[in-house]
């Protein structure tokens, strides 16, 4: 994510140069690669590069309409109400960034930027209703496809073949997409899905354990225990009991 705060810049995005000005925002997708041309004297940006399970806490909810838009438009002019809500924003996670002694820094900065990022969403929804999209490549699209149907069953289907099968192409070739794109494999896409809507549940609910083994369709609760651990280094219980809303 860049947020230009002063002068502008030249940025090559998918290999075309876009103007990158003063309040403007671009969202840099899995495959994009910006790079900074030409810049004014008094160009700065506030940037934020987010790490992979960072990312997908951000981005959980997000509809993969905002992919699409910012496929076709990926430096975007908000209007000046919009622009005064981000430099709010904005000033509101530098702030937030100082807290370093704050326990909940960690979850405090991943919600305000779901938030915001949510809000940018129900934006694009609107404009994208009236707004000529440029067709994603194949590989963004099954990969657009493949979020989707995970946030629909993941709790239900963990293997990849049901996947691929939805998608109508060979597990083999989800994974090129995957490992391209993402640099991860089908099954860790799978599993961290998992994990996401596990800790929502952990945080937000006091759902026994046993009861969410049977709702997510793990074999038994000793074994979604195990998996959780593996992926998070606690128990289900022990993040519960540091993360309860």
């Amino acid at each position: 994510l860049f947020v230009c705060q002063k002068g502008w810049a030249v940025v090559s995005l998918y290999n075309k140069n876009y103007l990158f000005r003063e309040g403007e925002i671009i969202n840099a997708n899995w495959d994009m690669r910006p790079i900074f041309l030409k810049v004014s004297a008094d160009f700065s940006t506030y940037y934020c590069l987010m790490s992979e399970p960072f990312f997908y806490a951000v981005f959980n909810q997000v509809s993969g309409a905002f992919c699409d838009f910012t496929y076709t438009f990926p430096v975007l002019t908000p209007t000046k109400e919009q622009a005064k809500q981000l430099t709010s924003w904005l000033n509101h996670v530098l702030w937030l960034n100082t807290q370093v002694s704050n326990a909940h820094i960690d979850t405090l900065i991943k919600n305000s930027m779901h938030n915001m990022f949510l809000m940018i969403d129900s934006e694009l929804r609107l404009r994208a209703e009236n707004t000529h999209l440029t067709a994603l490549p194949r590989a963004l699209q099954i990969l657009r496809e493949f979020g989707n149907l995970l946030e629909k069953h993941a709790n239900s289907h963990h293997d990849v073949s049901f996947y691929a099968n939805k998608l109508c192409i060979t597990p083999y070739y989800l994974s090129t997409i995957t490992s391209e794109v993402m640099q991860d494999t089908p099954k860790g896409l799978i599993d961290k899905q998992i994990i996401l809507e596990m800790k929502a549940i952990l945080k937000t609910t006091n759902t026994p354990l046993k009861t969410i083994a049977e709702e997510m369709s793990f074999e038994d609760t000793s074994y979604m225990c195990r998996f959780f651990r593996r992926h998070t280094g606690f128990s289900p219980t022990e993040y519960r009991n540091s993360n309860m809303i």
